[in-house]
This record gives structure tokens, C-alpha cells and sequence, in this order.
């Protein structure tokens, strides 16, 4: 038992928990059900290979940052499960909630106030930048530090797991609804949305724009934005760096702030979904340190 870490025992729990959703829900989960439980076989034996031996060279590679992929497959099954509680998605109580709290829908009026292409590509260049945090650091501590390593994706895996299980209940897709429309038209004019424009095409005319919407046409999934698990991941990658990289903390914490803006202005989040995941931020992650305390030391 010694051999598995604390990354490896919860993505067992994740794959155990929606499993067993999958065989109760079934049909209402997905009519792929099947062939999802046939992936969690896949990944389970695929986990418990990899952790039966020490290994080095490529294979320790391996063996430490194998959750990265798994973290995408994860989030697309999320995404695909999306409607096992709620049918349709909660994006209707979230534009009158904006609406309420803040007198207007910051998440749709952000690019329309400032629509220059070098603010676009400010704000869609640090939202990328999410992806290059979380492997950045993977990479540069598993060169450097393996312990620091095993700790980082340990924290990590339960904040995606976690998030992905908040996707599943809460079917959440963003403001971005209204562009892919998710919304029937009589519940987009009771909010009284119908005429809201696109985005400026100003703002989608640079390679961070064109390289975000490739990635969010091919491998983002209808769901998942509440609470971001961009900003909790930013903000935990942020902490790694001030104990572990830290050279490039300010420049790293100044990333972070400026992908929050992003995540807004992008239309892929609400105010409520980055104002959650900051408040969620400190208690997931020390809710993995005890769990990492409590399995590893």
C-alpha cells in the first residue's frame, strides 16, 4: 500500500465515485455509460501498472506526471455528464444573479468597454497560460525536486477531482452560452438577453484569440465553469512557486491576477464562478495537505 500516493488513491476514489453514479444514473448519466465504465477499467489498470515498480529515466517521468492527461479525459467525462442532476444547464440563475449583485452582466459588457486587440490579447494570453502553469511546474519540479513533485500533483488531482465532481451536479457552461446557443430563445429573451452582440471582432483577431478558440472548439466540453477551476489551479500553481520556484513568483503571481480578468473577459466565466474558486482556493487545498499528511507521511 505504500507504493500508492496520495495522487494515485484519489483518482481511485474519483473513478469509484462517478462509476457508481454511472451504474445508478445510468441512461440519465449518459447513454455512453458502458464505455465510460470501460475507461475507469482502463485508467484504474493503468494506475495500478504504473505504481507497482520504482522506476527511472522515462519511465519515472511517466510514473510521476501521468495525471496530467488523465485530467483532461476526466474533465471531458464531466462534461459529458453533466446532465445526470440538473437536464438543462444553471446558467439562467447565474445572469440574474449577476444581474442582481452587480446592476448589470460584467462577463458580457467587459469586452464591449475595452475591445483593443493588445487588451485581448493580454487577458487571452494569460488565460492560457493556465495550461503552461500546470505543466510548467509539473516539468520544472520533476527535473528538479521529485518530493516536491509528488507533492504538487498530489494538491492538484484533488482539486481537479473535486471540481470535476462540482461539474457533474452543477452543469454550468458561461456566459459563452449565448454565442453556442445553449439557451432556448424564450429563456435568453426573459432574461432579456437576446440582443446582446458577439464578441468585438477586434478582440478575437490575435494568436492568443485564434489559439483559444481552436481550444475551446476541440477539447472544452459544454460545462464546467462554476466554481473556475482555472483560477483555483492558477492560484495553487502560485503557491509551488513561492515555496519551490522562486525566482519567477511575482512574475507568476502577476499572471494569475491577470488570468482571473481573463476568465471574464474572454465570456468564458462569471464574476460568481472566479469569486467562488477564490474562496474555495484556501480550504481545497488545505483539505489536500491533511489528506496528503494523513496518507503519505
Amino acid at each position: 500500500m505504500r507504493r500508492y500516493r496520495l495522487t494515485d488513491l484519489v483518482l481511485f476514489a474519483h473513478l469509484g465515485i462517478v462509476g457508481l453514479l454511472l451504474v445508478v444514473a445510468r441512461e440519465r448519466a449518459s447513454t455512453a455509460w458502458p464505455v465510460w465504465l470501460a475507461v475507469h477499467a482502463a485508467v484504474a489498470l493503468l494506475v495500478a501498472g504504473l505504481v507497482r515498480h520504482d522506476r527511472t529515466g522515462a519511465a519515472g517521468w511517466l510514473r510521476e506526471l501521468y495525471p496530467l492527461p488523465l485530467f483532461v479525459l476526466l474533465y471531458r467525462e464531466s462534461a459529458a455528464l453533466n446532465h445526470t442532476f440538473f437536464a438543462e444547464p444553471l446558467d439562467p440563475w447565474f445572469f440574474r444573479a449577476e444581474e442582481a449583485w452587480f446592476g448589470g452582466q460584467p462577463s458580457l459588457a467587459f469586452a464591449q468597454r475595452w475591445p483593443q486587440t493588445w487588451v485581448a490579447e493580454i487577458l487571452y494570453g494569460t488565460y492560457f497560460s493556465f495550461y503552461v502553469m500546470i505543466v510548467g511546474m509539473g516539468g520544472w519540479l520533476v527535473a528538479r525536486h521529485r518530493a516536491a513533485a509528488r507533492h504538487f500533483l498530489a494538491v492538484l488531482t484533488v482539486v481537479f477531482c473535486t471540481c470535476y465532481l462540482v461539474f457533474i451536479a452543477l452543469p454550468v457552461v458561461g456566459p459563452r452560452i449565448l454565442e453556442t446557443g445553449g439557451l432556448p430563445t424564450g429563456t435568453t429573451a426573459a432574461l432579456g438577453l437576446n440582443a446582446v452582440p458577439p464578441m468585438p471582432p477586434s478582440t478575437q483577431a490575435g494568436p492568443f484569440a485564434i489559439l483559444m478558440r481552436f481550444l475551446y472548439t476541440w477539447f472544452e466540453g459544454e460545462g464546467g465553469a462554476f466554481p473556475s477551476s482555472h483560477v483555483i489551479v492558477a492560484c495553487l500553481t502560485v503557491r509551488f512557486s513561492f515555496l519551490y520556484a522562486r525566482p519567477v513568483r511575482w512574475i507568476h503571481a502577476t499572471l494569475a491576477v491577470a488570468l482571473c480578468f481573463g476568465t471574464v473577459y474572454g465570456r468564458y466565466h462569471y464574476v460568481l464562478d472566479v469569486l467562488a474558486a477564490l474562496v474555495l482556493t484556501i480550504p481545497l487545498i488545505a483539505g489536500a495537505e491533511w489528506l496528503r499528511r494523513g496518507v503519505e507521511d
